[in-house]
Order: structure tokens, then C-alpha cells, then sequence
């Protein structure tokens, strides 16, 4: 709790003048709307990781190296997520907020490695993972909107992950636990990625919307596979 705490402490403040300085750098008049807006997320953030942790879900004595690669990439989320807030400053950035962007995903994976290579797996670690792989994919869907590559539609995207959640609060069959499959992890990497490269200077409508919009469908198709999956499982056990 404490090295999460302090961990904290470095990046909230870090975060949210990078923040600013990113939406200044943009051109943005308004530079303190993306400072206040990553500041209040990484605040609500803090309190669910440390709420986390306080409730057992992580065994171990110390946070690890893996844990505080997460909390950063939370961070640079974040940081993405305040420039929503500034639109008009996201050309400006041009290829700074695609390396952002990529860096932020580079994390991902980094994290996962890092874990199984010290020991340190835990629940709290998988579920603080894959939310923020859901908010990562909502927040890329945001940008790609407010940067005039797609339509408001292409949010949906990032709405996939929570709306099955909901669903699954309706139909007690979604709420069994998918089994490991490598085109699943293979599909969320390749989504996320098409993501990051929409926001590149050089992808313009309507190429950009053209992508958008296969690399939806495909996401949908992805989810119909495990719900079908897990529908079918409740038919065999009944």
C-alpha cells in the first residue's frame, strides 16, 4: 500500500503537467481543461487502485515493478484522455500524440512480462489490466472522433467491453469465465494497434473511417464468437 502510494504521489502531479504542457504545445488555449481533466481521472483512478489493494486482492508484500509499469500506463491514459478535452490542439500535436499513444500501449505488454518474470501475478493485477485496456480503447476511439478521422459511431468501440458486462448482469450465462485463447489476446493487440496508427497525420477520411469501420465489425464478430461460446456452454450443462 505504501509503494503504491508513493507511487502515486510521483505521478499525479508528473501526469497532469504533462498534460498541460501537451495541450499547450498543441496550440490549445485552453491547456488547463486537459490538465484538470487528467488530474480529476487519475484522482478517481488512485482511489480504485488503493481500494484494491486494501481489499486483498493482491497477496503480495510489495507492489513490483510490474504493478507500477500498469499504474504508468493508467497515467498515460490519462494524459490521452485530458486532451479529449482540447480538440483543436490534437493536429497540432501530429506524431507527438501518436508516440504517446504507442508508448502508453508498449506498457501493456510490458507489464504482463514483467509479472510472470518476478512472481507477482495476482487478481488485483489481471483485473486492473484488462480495465485498462477497456479504458485505453475508449479513450483512442474519443481521439480518433475529436480529430475528425471518424464519426461518432466508431465510440461504440470502446462501449463493447462495459456493454457486455451489462448484458451479463441480465443473462447469467455471459458471467462464466472464457477460456485462454490466443486469437483473443491476438485480436485485443491488433485492435488496440489500428488504434493507435488512426491517429497518425498521414490517415485521413475517408481511408481513416474506411479502417474504422472493418476493425469495428471485427470486434463485434469477436465478442458474437465468446458470447455464442458461452451460451452454448449453458445449453450443454442444462
Amino acid at each position: 500500500m505504501v509503494q503504491a502510494l508513493g507511487t502515486l504521489v510521483v505521478l499525479v502531479p508528473m501526469a497532469t503537467w504533462l498534460s498541460y504542457n501537451l495541450a499547450e504545445l498543441g496550440g490549445s488555449t485552453m491547456p488547463k481543461d486537459a490538465a484538470m481533466a487528467t488530474a480529476t481521472l487519475l484522482g478517481l483512478g488512485s482511489m480504485g487502485v488503493l481500494m484494491g489493494l486494501s481489499r486483498g486482492a493482491y497477496p503480495h508484500d510489495r507492489l513490483g515493478l510490474c504493478n507500477v509499469v500498469t499504474v504508468t500506463r493508467g497515467a498515460g491514459i490519462c494524459i490521452l484522455a485530458g486532451l479529449i478535452f482540447v480538440p483543436h490542439a490534437l493536429i497540432g500535436l501530429g506524431w507527438l500524440l501518436v508516440v504517446l499513444a504507442g508508448l502508453t500501449l508498449a506498457l501493456d505488454g510490458l507489464d504482463g512480462w514483467l509479472a510472470r518474470r518476478s512472481g507477482l501475478r495476482s487478481d488485483f493485477g489481471a483485473r486492473f489490466d484488462v480495465e485498462s485496456d477497456v479504458a485505453f480503447a475508449l479513450v483512442l476511439a474519443l481521439l480518433a472522433w475529436q480529430a475528425d478521422k471518424v464519426g461518432l459511431w466508431f465510440v461504440a468501440l470502446g462501449l463493447l467491453r462495459p456493454a457486455f458486462l451489462a448484458a451479463s448482469m441480465v443473462w447469467p450465462a455471459l458471467r462464466a469465465p472464457l477460456p485462454d485463447a490466443y486469437w483473443r489476446k491476438a485480436m485485443a493487440a491488433m485492435q488496440m494497434s489500428v488504434q493507435v496508427a488512426l491517429l497518425a497525420p498521414l490517415v485521413q477520411p475517408p481511408v481513416s473511417s474506411l479502417i474504422a469501420g472493418a476493425l469495428l465489425l471485427a470486434m463485434v464478430l469477436s465478442f458474437a464468437v465468446d458470447i455464442r461460446w458461452l451460451l452454448g456452454q449453458k445449453g450443454q450443462r442444462q
